[in-house]
C-alpha cells in the first residue's frame, strides 16, 4: 500500500503540525493556497506520483514555492508589473511558437497565431489560481498549450484537445527542487561552486541533502536511518535547499 493510502493526515492537520517549523505567518498564508489544492485533488496526484512521500512534504513542497514565488506571482498578477509581464509574455510566445509547429502552417500565419493566442493566455494567467505545488513556468506552459488547443480547435482542427498529451506539465508535482552535481563534461567550475555551497550547510542539513540527492534515499528513509520524526527530515530538507538558494543567489524568474 502506498504511503498516500496509509496517511491518515489531512491537509489542514499536516499544516497544523509544521506550524511551528514554518511559522505562523507563513502557515497562514499556505491555509487557502493548499484548501483550493485539495478541492482539486492535486494533493493526492502529488502522493500518487510519489508513493514515498507524505502529506507533510507536500505541504512543505507548496511552502517551498511559495516563499520562491510568492512575490513574482505578486508583480504577475496584482502589481501587473510591466517589465516581469513583458519577459512572461515573451516565454509565452515561445511556447506557443514551438507548440504551433505541431501543423504546418504558412510562417506568417503562424506568426499571427502566435501573437493572438499570446494575448488571450494573459488573461488566463492573471485570473488563475497558481497552486505553488509545481513549477511556475510549468504551470504558466500548461495554460498556455491549453489556451492553444483550444484555439486551434476554434480553427477547425477539432481533434486537436484529444490528441495533444499535457502531462508533461504536470510532472512539476513529482518531488521537486531535485539537485545534481554537473556531468563530467560541464563546467568544472559549476561543480565546484554546488559543492562548496553544500559545504557550507550546517553538519545536520548536509547529511540530508548527501542522502537524498547523491546516494538515493528517499526522505521518510533516511528520518528512520536517523531515528528522527519525518517531520524534523522534511524540515531539514526544507531549510537546506532554502539555504541553498541564498549561497548560490538563485532566483528563477531572473
Amino acid at each position: 500500500m502506498s504511503q498516500a493510502e496509509d496517511d491518515p493526515l489531512s491537509i489542514e492537520q499536516a499544516l497544523e503540525q509544521l506550524r511551528s517549523e514554518l511559522g505562523g505567518t507563513l502557515t497562514d498564508a499556505l491555509q487557502p493556497i493548499l484548501r483550493i489544492n485539495e478541492q482539486r485533488g492535486r494533493p493526492h496526484q502529488y502522493l500518487c506520483l510519489n508513493p514515498h512521500e507524505t502529506v507533510q512534504a507536500y505541504v512543505l513542497q507548496v511552502a517551498t514555492h511559495y516563499e520562491i514565488d510568492h512575490d513574482y506571482l505578486d508583480r504577475v498578477q496584482r502589481q501587473k508589473d510591466n517589465e516581469t509581464w513583458e519577459t512572461l509574455l515573451e516565454k509565452v510566445r515561445q511556447w506557443t511558437y514551438c507548440f504551433l509547429n505541431r501543423w504546418d502552417l504558412d510562417r506568417a500565419v503562424q506568426t499571427t497565431c502566435t501573437l493572438e493566442i499570446t494575448q488571450e493566455v494573459g488573461p488566463e494567467i492573471m485570473r488563475a489560481h497558481y497552486p505553488y505545488d509545481c513549477e511556475f513556468d510549468a504551470w504558466a506552459c500548461k495554460i498556455t498549450h491549453h489556451v492553444c488547443s483550444k484555439y486551434m480547435q476554434r480553427l477547425g482542427a477539432y481533434a486537436v484537445i484529444d490528441e495533444i498529451d499535457l502531462s508533461e506539465a504536470d510532472e512539476g508535482l513529482r518531488v521537486s527542487d531535485k539537485l545534481s552535481v554537473p556531468s563530467p563534461e560541464a563546467d568544472f567550475a559549476q561543480k565546484q561552486s554546488l559543492l562548496d555551497a553544500i559545504a557550507k550547510l550546517s553538519e545536520n542539513q548536509k547529511a540530508v541533502i548527501w542522502e537524498f540527492y547523491f546516494e538515493g534515499q528517499p526522505l521518510p528513509q533516511i528520518a528512520a536511518n536517523l531515528g528522527l520524526s519525518a517531520n524534523a527530515i522534511y524540515k531539514r530538507h526544507f531549510d537546506a535547499l532554502k539555504q541553498l538558494r541564498k549561497i548560490l543567489g538563485i532566483n528563477r524568474h531572473k
